[in-house]
């Protein structure tokens, strides 16, 4: 059986960060809150460039016009479309509430695409 050169596996991070653009959040009862889309100045790339590990970055703000207060979010999802579709990676963190427009969540989440 053959292994994948190291190229394929920068190939194949190359792939999730161009296709792999949505970001769904997600409240304490698995339910989606919001799914953004990388043209949304909250949502960044925030890896080192060739890094195994994928992270893309969502800074929420209580203040923001789509937050409907209080929210609790305890998880992020990661979609290659806007609406639909199935998740491809799913990451739990311990659940936040916001209540105020003071409030900020900023959630990383990872996707590692290590070459082993």
């Amino acid at each position: 059986m053959a292994e994948i050169t190291s190229s394929a596996y920068q190939a194949l991070r190359n792939y999730i960060q161009n296709n792999w653009k949505y970001i769904e959040l997600r409240d304490d009862a698995n339910n989606p809150i919001l799914r953004l889309s990388p043209s949304d100045s909250r949502v960044t790339w925030v890896h080192n460039a060739g890094d195994q590990t994928l992270k893309l970055q969502v800074v929420i703000k209580g203040s923001d016009a789509d937050i409907t207060k209080p929210k609790t979010f305890a998880s992020s999802a990661i979609y290659d479309v806007a609406t639909g579709g199935q998740p491809y990676s799913i990451e739990s963190f311990t659940p936040f509430t916001i209540e105020s427009d003071m409030d900020e969540l900023t959630v990383i989440h990872e996707i590692q695409v290590p070459q082993v």
